[in-house]
This record gives structure tokens, C-alpha cells and sequence, in this order.
């Protein structure tokens, strides 16, 4: 597939996902049942979390993305720190809870809450390790890019 083909397959599924989103939220109004609007309203908030990956797809392939400062990487690398470590104690929690419920409807919430922590801690270490520090702009890379290749490295003439 040619990059234009995905980039117009990425804003079409972006819409696509966005409109299965409402229709779940809707579907949802329609029943009282606390379970299963929290199950139907969960698969809602997946589908708008796709239709923003799919937007954000086509946003890559249609022009340049700003690099990070060195400030901006320092505050997100703070940030997923601490979030790597709250997933990693939420992976342990709904593991034991999936595992210790004796409910079925329980352990099914569980388990749907288990596998997205899992999901969330593998996406925030694959975020911090290839593409928060890929997308940084450093002073270091700054000052390569004026007078790495220069001949003349700062004096008039060489």
C-alpha cells in the first residue's frame, strides 16, 4: 500500500471508529443493566482511543511533526515513570482479583481490566524507549547540525 492509500485508509478508519463509538454510547442508553453498559461503554471509549490513533496516523503521513524540546522530553519521561510503575502494581492487582473472583461477571470486568493494564505498561515502555527520545531535538544535535559540517567551525574563512 502506497502511503497516500494509508494515510486516506487512516482518516476513513478514524471516522469509521468515531461513528462505531457513538453508536455503542447509544446502544448503551437504551438498557439498565450496570455490567453491561460499563462493558458496551468501555468498547465506546476503545473505539474514540482508535479513531484518535488513526487521526494521529494520518496527521504523521500528512506533515512534519515538531521534535521535542529537551525540557518537554524530561517532563514526559518524568511522567511515564511514574506511570509505568502505577501499571505495573495495577497488572499485579487485577491479575490476583481476575484470578481470586469467584463471580464470572467479575472476573470477565477483571480480566478486560487486566489486559488493558497489561496493554498500557508495554505501550508507556515502547513510548519511552522508541519514540519520546527518536522525536527529541538536543542541544548537542543543534550545535551538529550548525558546525558539524561547516568548514569554516566558527572563524571566517576557516
Amino acid at each position: 500500500m502506497k502511503i497516500e492509500e494509508i494515510r486516506e485508509k487512516a482518516r476513513e478508519m478514524s471516522e469509521l471508529e468515531k461513528k462505531y463509538a457513538e453508536e455503542l454510547r447509544e446502544l448503551a442508553t437504551k438498557f439498565k443493566h450496570p455490567v453491561l453498559q460499563a462493558l458496551i461503554l468501555g468498547i465506546a471509549q476503545d473505539s474514540d482511543k482508535h479513531s484518535i490513533f488513526y487521526r494521529s496516523i494520518y496527521e504523521l503521513l500528512s506533515r512534519t511533526q515538531p521534535l521535542l524540546t529537551e525540557e518537554e522530553l524530561a517532563i514526559i519521561k518524568e511522567g511515564i515513570r511514574k506511570h509505568i510503575e502505577t501499571e505495573a502494581e495495577m497488572v499485579e492487582l487485577t491479575e490476583k482479583l481476575a484470578r481470586e473472583s469467584e463471580d464470572p461477571r467479575m472476573k470477565l470486568i477483571f480480566e478486560a481490566i487486566h489486559e488493558d493494564e497489561v496493554k498500557h505498561h508495554k505501550l508507556l515502555i515502547l513510548i519511552q524507549e522508541k519514540i519520546a527520545e527518536r522525536e527529541t531535538f538536543t542541544e548537542k544535535d543543534l550545535w551538529d547540525a550548525i558546525w558539524k559540517d561547516s568548514p569554516w567551525h566558527g572563524s571566517p574563512g576557516g
